[in-house]
């Protein structure tokens, strides 16, 4: 009877870990670590590192699993990047690998997939408790995700984390600056810079006008109204005597389905209008956009031989 209740506790604490607890943590309810582990063996729990036991039926996915890391290296771990983003509310993240950090100059043990960072940057308000674990503020988590990811990743990241509310970029660009020696640091400053000026989309514009000026592609300014049946749309760039205009895609993803039904109508628009509408992101303009000119140039031709 004894025993059962221990587990029952043990289970319950499990249940606020995302189903999962650490070996170590069962003498702390009653529990014999050779009982557990017998009992563990006997019905075949999951095992994600050593140490760390989920509860049967738990989805190990990478949130999941970048807990059990943190679970595995104990304190002082802290899970960051685009985990700790995830579960503060960026519902459009996939992250693919659990990514960890520790203050230096600790050592935290190797686990099969899992990224483990060394930092002498950390903050007492760097992090807070979720589940028992630490989880890295959104400040932050952009701070140790600078390290790895390119500043066209960043900015996407930073433009869906302001529509979804989970920071602003005007906080992560504080707290950057406010650390001096950070890898990546000047690509998230950069990133952050380009978002806070003057609007999400505003840096993009002025960058594919300038591209298309070094083009020679002709392009009017203010940009012209386009007058569908039932509104008046107001595309960001429009081409000179042609009915081409440029859209320009500076968020990363659409955070609600609305955004992107409105995306639809205001498409269709252009098309029952008799405009060609191109769209062009920051990953087009920084890495295809001897490409997107030749698309915008098949569609400038089109225009010329329909008129």
């Amino acid at each position: 009877m004894l025993a059962s209740m221990a587990f029952q506790e043990l289970f319950e604490q499990a249940r606020s870990q995302r189903g999962l607890f650490a070996i170590r943590e069962a003498a702390d309810v009653g529990v014999a670590s050779l009982t557990l582990r017998r009992r563990v063996a006997q019905e075949g729990w999951p095992a994600p590192f050593p140490g760390i036991v989920a509860l049967p039926g738990v989805d190990l996915d990478v949130p999941t699993l970048a807990f059990a890391a943190a679970l595995a290296t104990g304190p002082p771990a802290i899970v960051t990047g685009e985990v700790a983003l995830q579960v503060q509310g960026m519902t459009s993240l996939a992250p693919v690998r659990p990514q960890l950090v520790i203050p230096a100059p600790d050592r935290a043990p190797k686990l099969d997939g899992v990224n483990i960072r060394r930092s002498r940057t950390l903050l007492p308000t760097d992090w807070s408790l979720d589940g028992g674990v630490p989880v890295a503020t959104p400040a932050r988590a952009f701070l140790d995700l600078a390290a790895m990811r390119s500043t066209d990743r960043l900015r996407s990241l930073l433009i869906d984390a302001r529509q979804q509310r989970v920071v602003m970029p005007a906080e992560v660009a504080a707290r950057a600056s406010a650390t001096i020696r950070a890898p990546g640091r000047g690509r998230l400053l950069r990133a952050c810079a380009d978002v806070l000026a003057s609007g999400a989309d505003s840096p993009l514009v002025k960058k594919v006008e300038r591209g298309l000026s070094q083009a020679g592609i002709a392009f009017d300014v203010p940009p012209r109204t386009v007058r569908a049946a039932d509104r008046k749309l107001h595309p960001d760039i429009t081409l000179c005597g042609l009915p081409v205009a440029l859209e320009v895609d500076g968020f990363g993803s659409h955070a609600e389905r609305s955004d992107l039904e409105m995306d639809h109508r205001k498409h269709n628009a252009y098309l029952l209008a008799g405009w060609y509408v191109l769209r062009v992101s920051w990953h087009r303009v920084d890495h295809d956009w001897e490409g997107f000119l030749a698309q915008l140039r098949a569609a400038m031709d089109a225009a010329r031989a329909r008129a």
